[in-house]
């Protein structure tokens, strides 16, 4: 008798195990789907100097009925990205940011003397006429990627 019940025990642990694996893999799929912002208009400006940042503009819509925070930015072929915003002290300078958050329905600008995403150490294979991929973090981990233009330094902004 008692080998039966093990074998029950045993099934049911399977079950639940997988069960729990189930529910594992669809918490980290949820967390890992795209936020629901939507962004156009996205232009990456190549840097006059070799070797300097380029700026990333954009507009960026919250879609959804929540407040969304975004809390990191990533550009290919950029060895790092940072949200930067200019800020007034004793004069106009530019710094990086934590986050941005959007209230549900509002656009947020990313443009020249605002908001923008610098992107540093560039890969030499982005050039103008060319795209790349911005990938957006928000606050709990949902992601959203987009491409950008890639515009000469002297191109209108």
């Amino acid at each position: 008798m008692k080998p039966i019940y093990a074998a029950i025990a045993l099934g049911l642990a399977g079950t639940v195990l997988g069960a729990c694996s189930q529910d594992a893999a669809e918490t980290e799929n949820a967390e890992t789907a795209a936020a629901p912002i939507a962004a156009t208009n996205a232009r990456l400006f190549l840097p006059a100097v070799a070797g300097n940042p380029a700026a990333v503009y954009f507009d960026l819509e919250n879609t959804s009925d929540r407040a969304i925070s975004v809390r990191r930015a990533d550009v290919e072929g950029a060895a790092s990205a940072e949200l930067h915003d200019y800020m007034e002290y004793d004069d106009t300078e530019m710094g990086s940011i934590g986050v941005v958050t959007l209230q549900p329905g509002e656009t947020v600008s990313f443009e020249p003397g605002e908001k923008h995403v610098m992107a540093f150490e560039l890969d030499p294979s982005l050039e103008a006429g060319g795209k790349t991929k911005v990938t957006l973090t928000m606050a709990g981990g949902k992601t959203m990627d987009f491409e950008a233009d890639i515009l000469p330094a002297d191109a209108e902004r």
